[in-house]
């Protein structure tokens, strides 16, 4: 591996809070190398000389990215990453191999991996590819912890909360709403404006989004009109 490095990289690579590169490769002499090029950039980085290592490792979810080799002793590195990481993961996935033909490219791409890199890396791509790794994994985490702490709002919303932000979502007034849940209409507007506050939302089109992320099916009449309601 070519360690050579530039000042550029080093800016770039500068900042990776909470970002760790786990290294999954049986090739004792590239890992040592890897660790030691991510250690001169202040990139935290772990080590992992078999697939079983990697899958025992209590990894916390927190924002990182997998240096997997395609092909390990022990296992498949493609396998592992279809059956425990996948592309719906916070964590990244960029495959290095020395034997990463175009079939076997072009699966890899499909499966949802970041990168593929063939060895042997020259240590700029190599940075490159963990700088974009990065930037993808903080942009995961970020949204998972948004669905998450969403989530936890939305379980304080009483029953009729609950209904009241499903019929907003849907796009009904707050009459049609009040029919629904069998309330007057100035009951469901004093429900409605709890559930924004609680939900910390101030726009219809949040109220949207918010819903799809916790997962409620929701059912537009496209017949409804629409009007503005405070």
């Amino acid at each position: 591996m070519d360690t050579g490095d530039g000042r550029e990289l080093d800016r770039e690579c500068a900042a990776f809070d909470g970002f760790v590169v786990h290294i999954v490769d049986d090739d004792d002499s590239f890992r040592t190398s890897l660790l030691r090029l991510f250690r001169s950039k202040n990139i935290p980085a772990v080590g992992y000389a078999t697939l079983a290592d990697f899958e025992r490792a209590d990894i916390d979810g927190s924002p990182g990215c997998v240096l997997l080799d395609l092909c390990m002793p022990d296992g498949d590195g493609l396998a592992l990453f279809e059956r425990r990481i996948g592309d719906d993961s916070v964590l990244p996935v960029i495959f290095a191999s020395a034997y990463a033909d175009i079939p076997t490219s072009v699966r890899v791409m499909k499966s949802g991996a970041l990168d593929i890199l063939v060895k042997p890396v020259r240590s700029e791509q190599l940075l490159e590819a963990i700088d974009h790794a990065r930037k993808v994994a903080v942009r995961r985490y970020a949204a998972r912890t948004e669905v998450r702490d969403l989530l936890e709002r939305y379980r304080t919303l009483t029953d009729r909360e609950r209904a009241v932000f499903a019929g907003v979502a849907e796009g009904k007034l707050n009459k049609q709403v009040a029919v629904e849940v069998g309330a007057c209409e100035r009951t469901i507007k004093s429900e409605r404006a709890k559930m924004m506050k609680k939900l910390q939302l101030t726009r219809l089109v949040d109220v949207v989004r918010a819903a799809e992320m916790v997962g409620l099916k929701l059912s537009f009449d496209d017949s409804s009109t629409t009007e503005r309601q405070p």
